[in-house]
């Protein structure tokens, strides 16, 4: 139906206002008749007050009096004036009150005559003349006057006011008509377009019904479809409400549950699918899952122990996400039965465990073979036979070590495996770890940090908790970019534990891949974790040992974020006495003795960063113990602090042939002379603050062999190893050379040198996979000259790096320069050709 507004419309609500206008415009804001009485009462006041006064006045005179008594007559107007407070409703409060303080002053005017009434009354002769005259000279009639003229005065105010009122209702009563006539104008204006518009929307109408028909339609075949896999699908799919009721159960749930679908529908979710034996934690891990406030689409996964209608348990697989959609939460959950699953792992470990008895016997036979062989058991080999029985036994090692693991979390598996635990030191162990694993940080340019601080001693397996913050480190190298740092964080909690913290600052682990973190054989199927390589056991075997100890590794991830693997240890009491030192043959042992932490901390940084394990104790006592235990490579002693007890403790090592030949470097604050040290006791004395440079140059030359200098010169180019040996030992130095990388290992390990010039381009082991190996060993700290023909790049050098390293090309750098770099990484060892401090272990 069309719409249209005629002008007969406009014309009438226009008259209609209008109207309105002229009835604001002529109407009365208050009422006349209240204002009449009211002035009318106002005047008969005045009169009777006039009245009174001349009453008094013709008494006075012995005339005739036109009224009674005139106390009567004074109590009349206090009456009439008491009735006068009822002022016109059309005065405001104010104006109200301005009336009344009038009358008031009325009143008292009033009451002020009757005083002087009596008075006059009551005397005779000059006195009543006296009081007479003086009633007559304050009168009340003109306070009544004055009432008068107040009320008038208010009256005209409230006229003026009720004027502007209209005056304003009269501007608003045009201006609405102004809009009114607008927007009937407008609407009248826009008729057309309505109708037009009406027109569109009936055919949008149409348009949208037939669309709507056809979507209709899809949703029917698509429900259908998705009904079909409903009903097809092999795994259990059950829809659940908000109260985590059961509103869907597909066939699949009906066989896995051995329930009918009408006996499930409205039931528990809970109740009837988890059997009894479900841990706590699982079943909270379940209630969180069905909470309303859930994040949708975002699943949880756990496998636990299903119950069946008939009682019996089965384990699944559960699965359950909150649907996304309007209105209350609904969530599905996806049921799972793995008991096929479970047995195929059950065969596989009894296969993994039959294979790998059966492989690691003949193993350690060819392994033991191949040793003889190559230690020339049966004559020696030839060179190019020779290498090839080390290649041999070299890969046969790594495999027993894959064995092993394997075995190793067989055994965890079965809790066959045994502990060896002792008290360990936290510091220690996280700085054996760092040890281990700065080949493979300096390669991926990450940097290592520790925080341990305080943490003191764990109960536990040292080598075992080794492996496992190696595997942890590893992972968080091989996954943090370049330029980041991984940091291994141990700190005592309210609990009595020790929490040991790896993190990163890699791409992070998705929520939904951290329960497959731990699975033997398994890695996160990305890309970038495909890159990485590795065999998938190392978290499994780290899990297994942790929770020997009876602890479990957890994980906090968020993508994008890093990750952070946390476990916790108990810890012993801190100070019950020096921890079990344990041997570390991969590097040179330094035992710190002394009472300031601050020089403690120093000395643990810097010998560490050059590659030496340090032990540090505060006291003689038990730093003697420490050095039962296993004597150190070196002894620092800080003389201020001990009382004399540091060169006491010197003087009874040199007594005991164990420890006669340890090198012994003495911190004071005084000389050697002022001390009274008798200069043979000690390898070198320095005074506090002490150089760097010069205390590490002593290590260096307290724990080398003796002899001259020793340069390795590795070069698969005879000319050019000839060359350098000409020049080297114009130098004062002893040349080794090799030109290969398995050579060159083997020489460093036998005759540790003093300094190694490098090529990378090397055949069997190139010169990066000779640094990585040497930076496993005592070899880390050896002075380096890289000398190749190649270009590196700044990540090259970064991995083409021991101690202090040089990088060099060799189509650029002149014969003088690079004898300069010898010279200064020969740092006082050029003109020790014949003698030298006697060496203190030999470089494995």
């Amino acid at each position: 139906m069309k719409t249209r507004l005629s002008k007969r419309s406009v014309v009438l609500a226009a008259g209609a206002l209008a109207l309105l206008s002229v009835l604001f415009a002529l109407g009365r804001p208050m009422r006349a008749d209240e204002h009449d009485s009211y002035r009318t009462r106002l005047r008969q006041l005045r009169v009777q007050s006039a009245e009174l006064e001349q009453n008094l006045l013709r008494a006075h005179m012995g005339l005739a009096r036109t009224h009674d008594e005139p106390r009567g007559e004074l109590a009349a107007l206090r009456k009439r004036a008491e009735e006068l407070r009822a002022a016109p409703s059309f005065l405001t409060e104010r104006e109200r009150k301005t009336l009344n303080a009038v009358l008031d002053d009325y009143l008292r005017a009033l009451a002020d005559e009757e005083a002087l009434l009596v008075r006059f009354q009551a005397q005779q002769g000059p006195e009543a003349e006296a009081t007479l005259r003086q009633m007559l000279d304050s009168p009340a009639s003109p306070e009544a006057e004055r009432l008068i003229t107040t009320y008038l005065q208010l009256y005209e105010g409230a006229l003026a006011r009720a004027e502007r009122f209209r005056i304003t209702l009269f501007a608003i009563s045009l201006l609405l008509v102004a809009f009114v006539l607008a927007v009937l104008v407008r609407l009248a204006r826009t008729g057309a377009a309505l109708d037009a518009l009406n027109a569109q929307l009936e055919a949008r109408v149409e348009e949208r019904t037939a669309a709507l028909s056809t979507a209709n339609a899809e949703l029917r075949e698509s429900e259908a479809r998705k009904a079909a896999i409903l009903e097809s699908s092999l795994d259990g799919i059950i829809s659940l409400d908000e109260a985590g009721r059961i509103l869907e159960f597909n066939p699949a749930a009906e066989h896995i549950f051995q329930l009918p679908r009408a006996q499930a529908l409205g039931r528990d979710f809970v109740s009837l699918a988890l059997a009894a034996t479900v841990k706590t934690e699982q079943r909270g891990v379940v209630a969180r899952a069905l909470r309303a406030d859930a994040t949708p689409g975002r699943a949880t996964r756990l496998e636990l122990q299903g119950l069946r209608a008939d009682g019996g348990t089965f384990p699944a697989e559960l699965t359950l996400l909150r649907v996304r959609s309007d209105g209350a939460a609904r969530f599905t959950s996806y049921v799972r039965d793995i008991t096929e699953r479970r047995e195929v792992e059950r065969l596989k470990n009894e296969f993994i465990s039959t294979v790998s008895h059966e492989l690691r016997t003949p193993l350690t036979s060819i392994r033991g073979s191949l040793g003889l062989l190559e230690g020339g058991i049966l004559g020696e080999l030839p060179s190019q036979a020779q290498d090839m029985v080390r290649i041999a036994r070299t890969n046969t090692e790594r495999l027993i070590r894959l064995i092993n693991d394997i075995l190793d979390l067989e055994k965890m598996e079965s809790g066959k495996l045994e502990l060896k635990l002792q008290s360990v030191e936290t510091a220690e162990v996280i700085e054996a770890t760092f040890s281990g694993v700065q080949g493979m940080a300096d390669a991926a340019r990450v940097r290592l940090h520790a925080e341990a601080a305080g943490a003191g001693p764990v109960r536990a397996d040292r080598d075992r908790l080794i492996q496992v913050l190696t595997n942890l480190v590893s992972n968080a190298i091989k996954f943090s970019p370049p330029d980041s740092q991984v940091e291994v964080r141990a700190a005592r909690d309210a609990r009595g534990q020790v929490r040991f913290s790896v993190v990163d600052q890699g791409p992070g682990i998705p929520l939904d891949q951290r329960a497959r973190l731990f699975g033997k054989f398994q890695q996160l199927d990305s890309s970038d974790t495909r890159t990485k390589g590795g065999t998938g056991l190392g978290l499994a075997i780290s899990q297994a040992i942790v929770e020997q100890h009876g602890g479990r590794i957890e994980v906090h991830s968020e993508p994008g974020h890093g990750a952070t693997f946390t476990f916790s240890l108990a810890a012993l009491r801190m100070g019950s006495g020096p921890s079990s030192v344990v041997m570390d043959e991969s590097r040179y042992t330094i035992l710190v003795v002394t009472t300031d932490s601050e020089l403690s901390g120093l000395l643990r940084g810097l010998l560490t960063h050059e590659g030496y394990r340090v032990l540090r104790s505060p006291t003689v006592a038990e730093a003697e113990k420490l050095i039962e235990v296993g004597a150190p490579d070196m002894l620092v002693l800080d003389a201020q602090g001990l009382d004399g007890s540091g060169l006491e403790l010197v003087r009874k090592l040199r007594e005991e042939p164990r420890t006669r030949e340890l090198p012994v470097l003495m911190l004071s604050g005084r000389s050697s002379q002022q001390e009274g040290v008798v200069q043979p006791l000690l390898v070198d004395w320095m005074e506090k603050p002490f150089e760097e440079k010069r205390f590490l140059l002593s290590l260096r030359h307290a724990i080398r062999r003796p002899g001259q200098a020793r340069v390795l010169i590795v070069d698969d180019d005879v000319s050019t190893r000839q060359v350098l040996r000409a020049q080297l030992e114009r130098l004062g130095v002893a040349c080794y050379e090799a030109e290969d990388g398995e050579g060159a290992v083997a020489l460093a390990r036998t005759t540790p040198p003093d300094l190694i010039v490098l090529d990378v381009g090397l055949p069997r082991l190139d010169g990066f996979e000779v640094v990585d190996i040497l930076r496993q060993g005592k070899g880390r700290g050896t002075p380096l000259i890289v000398f190749t023909g190649r270009e590196l790049s700044s990540g090259d050098q970064n991995q083409l790096t021991l101690g202090i390293t040089r990088h060099l090309t060799k189509a650029r750098t002149s014969e003088d320069e690079l004898l300069v770099s010898v010279k200064e990484l020969l740092n006082g060892l050029l003109a020790q050709k014949d003698g030298g401090v006697e060496p203190r272990k030999e470089a494995s």
